[in-house]
Order: C-alpha cells, then sequence, then structure tokens
C-alpha cells in the first residue's frame, strides 16, 4: 500500500510543479524578454524484486527555460545593427534636408549669387544692380556661416549622446555583473539548477546593452557571461565590470572619443566600436559629419579664391583696382596632447585645385616625417624638406617644420574645416565692386591694314606699369616694336604680354599700323571684369582644374542626399531582418497561450489521476485495517 501511496504523491507533486510552471508562463504572456518554462518529468529508480523491477513514479529533474543561445544572438546582433543603422540615417536626413533645400539649400543660394554677377554684367553701372550682389554676397557668406554653425552643433549633440550611452553602458554592464553574480549563487544554492527568471533579466539587460554597443557574450562554467566590445576588449567579467568613459580627443578638445578603462589603464576603443546607438553616432561622425565640415569648407576656399583672384584684376566705379572680395579663414594645425617634443608645424593652401576635403595627421618617425589621411591612414606622398624654402607640398598644401619634435609625435592638419568662421564679405560700397577691367586696347584710326585687337586682359594686377599706355607699331608685316623700341615677331592671334596685361592682334596689320593699350579711364559701363567674374565661377578650378565650383556644390549635396538614400536603405532592410530574427526567437522562446492551455488541461486531468490513485491507496488501506480488526 505504501508504494502505491508514494507513487501517488510523487505525481502529484510533480504534476502540482507543472501546473504551477504553466500558470507562470500564462501570467507572464506579456512580459518583455521572458522566455517560456516547462518541467522535465523523470521517472524515479525502480525497485528490484525477485521477479523484475517495479516502478515507484515520477520526479521533476528540472524546470527548464525554453531558449536558443543562437536565435537569440542572432536577434541581439540584428538588434543592434538596427539601432545603429537608424541612428546613422535619422542624422544623414537632417544633413540631407539642410543642404538640399530647393529654397535655401546651398546650391541654390550660389546659384542667386551667380546670378546676381550676371546682373551686374549686363548692367555695368547700376547701382541697384550692383546692391542685389552685395546682398547676395552676404546671404551666401551668411549660409555659409549658418551650415558651419549647424555642423557644429550636431558634434555638440552628438557629444552629448556619446556621453549618455557611455553612462547607459557602463549602468546596464553593472547590471549583467550583479546579475552573474546572484545566478551564481542560485545555481549553487539548488545544486546546479538553473534560475530561469534571473537568466530571462540578464538576456534582458544583454538585448539592452546591444542597443548601446555590438557586443559578444561568451557564456562560461558555473553560468556566468562575459561581456566584449569593440575588438574584444572585456566589458564585463564575471561579477567584475570594465567602465566605458568619455575622453577628449587628442588633437580637438571638442571632440569626444570613447575609451574603456581597466585596472591601471584606459584605451581608447572609438575606432573599434561598431553596431548599437554609440556605433552609429561614432560612424555619422567619421563618415558623414567630418567629411561635410571639410567639403564646406573646401567650397568656401574655392569660392574666395575664385572670386579674389578676378575681382583684383578689375577696376571699380572710381577707378581703383579691385581688392580681395572674401575673407576667409586658413588652414589648421592642432598638436597632439601627448606630444613630448618642441616641434612646430605650420600649413598653408598652395594650389586650391590640389585640395582634397581631407584630414591629414604628420608624424615625426624614425625615418623622418610622414604624413597619412587622418580617417583612414593610408599613406600620402610629400614633396620638399619642410623648410621654409623648400616645404613640404602635398594635395595642395605647403607645410613647414620646425622645433625639436619627437619620435612619435603627431599633428592633425585640417585644410579646410576652418576657413568658414572667419569667412566675411569684404566689399561694403556697392561701387567698389570691380566690374571693370583696368586697361583698354584700341586701333588706330588711321591703320591701313586688316589688323584686330583683343580687349585685353590682366594678368598680374600689381605691377606697377599696368595702366601706363603702350604703342605697338607694326614695322613691317612680321614685326612690331613696343613705344618704338624692339622687334618682335608678329604671329596672327598669338599672345603678346606686357606690364601685367596680355592682347592678341589677329588679321594682316600694315607697315605703320598702330595699336594702343592704356588705361581705362572713365570705365563705368565697361563689364567685362565682371563677365569674367561670372565664368569663374564656372570654371573648372577644384580636383586638379577638373571641376567647377557650381559642380562641387553639386556634387556634395548629392553625395550627401545619395548617401541618406543609402542609409535609409539599408535600415529598412535591417529591419526586416530583424523583424524575422525576433519572430524566430518568438516561435522558439514565446508563451503560445493556446498550447499552455492545453498543457493545463493536460496536467490538471494528470494531478486528478494522481490524486484517485492516493484515494485508491487510502481505500485498500483502509479494507486491510477493517479485516484485520479483533
Amino acid at each position: 500500500m505504501a508504494d502505491l501511496l508514494s507513487t501517488g504523491v510523487s505525481g502529484l507533486l510533480a504534476f502540482q510543479r507543472a501546473l504551477n510552471t504553466t500558470s507562470h508562463n500564462i501570467s507572464n504572456v506579456s512580459t518583455d524578454g521572458y522566455s517560456r518554462q516547462r518541467v522535465l518529468i523523470g521517472t524515479r529508480p525502480a525497485q528490484p524484486y525477485g521477479n523484475g523491477w517495479l516502478g515507484q513514479g515520477a520526479n521533476v529533474q528540472t524546470t527548464q527555460r525554453v531558449y536558443d543561445s543562437f536565435v537569440a544572438a542572432q536577434t541581439r546582433s540584428s538588434a543592434s545593427n538596427l539601432e545603429s543603422l537608424d541612428i546613422y540615417a535619422s542624422n544623414a536626413e537632417r544633413l540631407n534636408n539642410m543642404f538640399g533645400d530647393s529654397s535655401t539649400g546651398l546650391s541654390a543660394t550660389l546659384q542667386k549669387f551667380v546670378n546676381a554677377f550676371q546682373s551686374v554684367a549686363n548692367s555695368p553701372a547700376s547701382i541697384p544692380a550692383r546692391q542685389v550682389l552685395l546682398s547676395e554676397a552676404n546671404t551666401l557668406q551668411q549660409r555659409l556661416k549658418f551650415f558651419d554653425s549647424r555642423l557644429n552643433e550636431i558634434g555638440n549633440e552628438i557629444n552629448a549622446r556619446i556621453k549618455g550611452e557611455v553612462a547607459e553602458v557602463n549602468s546596464l554592464a553593472q547590471g549583467i555583473a550583479r546579475l552573474n553574480n546572484e545566478i551564481t549563487a542560485g545555481i549553487a544554492r539548488t545544486g546546479g539548477q538553473p534560475p530561469n527568471d534571473l537568466l530571462d533579466q540578464r538576456d534582458r539587460l544583454l538585448d539592452q546593452l546591444s542597443q548601446k554597443i555590438s557586443v559578444n557574450a561568451v557564456v562560461q562554467d558555473g553560468g556566468t557571461v562575459n561581456v566584449f566590445v569593440g575588438s574584444g576588449q572585456p566589458l564585463v567579467l564575471g561579477a567584475d565590470v570594465n567602465q566605458l568613459t568619455t575622453i577628449q580627443d587628442p588633437f580637438d578638445s571638442t571632440q569626444l572619443a570613447v575609451a574603456l578603462e581597466t585596472p591601471g589603464s584606459s584605451v581608447d576603443i572609438s575606432r573599434n566600436i561598431s553596431g548599437g546607438a554609440l556605433g552609429g553616432l561614432l560612424d555619422f561622425r567619421s563618415e558623414q559629419l567630418d567629411p561635410a565640415h571639410n567639403a564646406l569648407g573646401r567650397i568656401a576656399v574655392a569660392l574666395s579664391d575664385v572670386v579674389n583672384t578676378q575681382h583684383r584684376e578689375g577696376m571699380d566705379l572710381s577707378g581703383a583696382l579691385g581688392g580681395d572680395f572674401f575673407a576667409v579663414g586658413g588652414t589648421e594645425v592642432l598638436d597632439n596632447s601627448l606630444n613630448s617634443g618642441s616641434g612646430t608645424v605650420t600649413a598653408t593652401r598652395a594650389d586650391v585645385g590640389g585640395l582634397t576635403g581631407r584630414d591629414y595627421i604628420l608624424e615625426m618617425t624614425a625615418g623622418g616625417w610622414e604624413l597619412r589621411d587622418s580617417l583612414t591612414g593610408a599613406s600620402v606622398p610629400m614633396t620638399g624638406t619642410g623648410t621654409a624654402a623648400d616645404p613640404f607640398v602635398a594635395d595642395g598644401l605647403e607645410i613647414e617644420v620646425g622645433g625639436a619634435a619627437d619620435v612619435g609625435d603627431t599633428f592633425l592638419i585640417r585644410p579646410t574645416r576652418g576657413a568658414i568662421v572667419d569667412m566675411d564679405v569684404l566689399v561694403a560700397d556697392a561701387s567698389r565692386i570691380a566690374a571693370a577691367v583696368p586697361i583698354r586696347s584700341s586701333a588706330d584710326a588711321g591703320n591701313s591694314g586688316s589688323g584686330a585687337i583683343s580687349a585685353g586682359e590682366v594678368l598680374d594686377s600689381t605691377n606697377a606699369q599696368l595702366r601706363t599706355s603702350v604703342t605697338i607699331e607694326f614695322t613691317s608685316a612680321n614685326t612690331y616694336s613696343i613705344n618704338g623700341a624692339g622687334s618682335f615677331a608678329y604671329t596672327a592671334g598669338g599672345n603678346i604680354d606686357v606690364n601685367g596685361w596680355r592682347v592678341q592682334i589677329s588679321g594682316a596689320p600694315a607697315v605703320g599700323d598702330t595699336f594702343n593699350v592704356g588705361d581705362n579711364t572713365s570705365g563705368t559701363g565697361d563689364n567685362r571684369n565682371a563677365l569674367l567674374l561670372a565664368d569663374a565661377l564656372k570654371s573648372p578650378v577644384l580636383n586638379g582644374g577638373t571641376t567647377s565650383l557650381g559642380s562641387a556644390v553639386g556634387e556634395f549635396v548629392g553625395g550627401v542626399g545619395v548617401a541618406t538614400r543609402q542609409a535609409q536603405v539599408n535600415r529598412d532592410a535591417q529591419s526586416v531582418v530583424y523583424e524575422e530574427s525576433l519572430a524566430a526567437k518568438e516561435a522558439v522562446s514565446g508563451v503560445n497561450l493556446d498550447e499552455e492551455a492545453a498543457n493545463l488541461l493536460k496536467y490538471q486531468q494528470a494531478y486528478q489521476a494522481a490524486a484517485q490513485l492516493i484515494r485508491v491507496a487510502d481505500t485498500m488501506f483502509q479494507t486491510l485495517l477493517a479485516a484485520t480488526e479483533r
């Protein structure tokens, strides 16, 4: 009787545990990150008899969490990638909206400025047209400063977000370490049985951590999880945590980097971070924000160079030579705060067409100075020796070094980043716009040949004799003199360069024919330099003289748009991947109420049957007692 009773009680207890577990599943059907549990029931060891073995009922072996570590890791990875791409795309959209606006964007603002030059060329003496040009010049300069300021603001926002994300990473890491400790203690307390709810809690923290930074979670003996970030740096080791922290960039204190603090050291891991919100922020800054800042500065430099060069060769309404139209900031050179030597570096822009929009690291190595791309680390060839007389030359820059730099000292060179900060319109009076050319050419009315002279162009406005009258007289059909001196061979259409100007004479001048070049007095109606200014803005000046300013702006704005669209496509595609992996995880670990209802009915009936066994055992025992009564 006792065996039957014991067997019935074992079943009763086992099915009671199963019912409790089923009710736990049902209660947590909406709990985020909950993995359904199931009771594993096994037979008790059978008792041997002379004629065989007799079973003794059932035992609960364990309460098992229905969980697939591979599916969970895949879901975690896809969630990390999605968060990174979403952060990247949302910030890229901000740049695209800012630069690509059809009325206030970069292309539209530049085009209005070009059109204003054309209007001055159409009416060179018109003060209203000149005032419109100055207005558009100031608008362009202000828009460039606005763009530059907004990029700085976005950079500051990214710094603030990086700080916030790092704080959350540290909090989550502390939570994982605490749960590691509790899980280890729980397993030890129950003789190796897993504390399923604590495991779910830890997995939820790991899921949240993966949305901040890509992680690699490795389960250890004893139930703990070690968490690694970056290129294998340990964030959580059992119950111990290595904190992340933000540090100032060694070159630019306004820009934050991410470091891992380990006992006795702090390692910058910014370049190794991927995935999650941190990875998205760092990727956007390095791939979109910083290049946009450099490209915008490059456009400002090219604009100033093109306009200033041509404006200096013109003449204003008062007859004075034109000066610089725009002021622009210079090249930035930033010392590494860890430098130990006394080296100095200065850099200037020597060739606008050679500027690339990249930043550079100049490092003193055992073999001398080396230049490399700051983003990719690729070596950049340079010529020269770095002295004032023979500076290093690379990518449109001239670099001069001085002092005594130690091996390992580095300097960050930003050719265009700071150009817009000091940008300004230097012409305040509309009459000072140099729309005319300061020289004028003419053929003598008495010439008998068919020779014709061009209007002339200025090559060097600083030449002291630029506006001095010059007479070109043909001494034969093939030779001419200048101011009665010399004998120069004549080639029809060939360049004649004198006193910083250039003309061409074509046709067949006769002997004695004269041509005059002199000061363009009273040239208020002259529009030649205004036309040259309008043409210069359309001429190829960037990328080695192959790309015009307008094309460069179009490439920049279009590039931002393409990058934004690509980021959106990547985000949308990753969203599908994440939803699929999440569905796969739910299919494995999620609570199915229909299944739980069936289990509830099954275990209830089994519980009732076990209770009936106990009742039968009791009946048999009472019968036995009654039969033996006296």
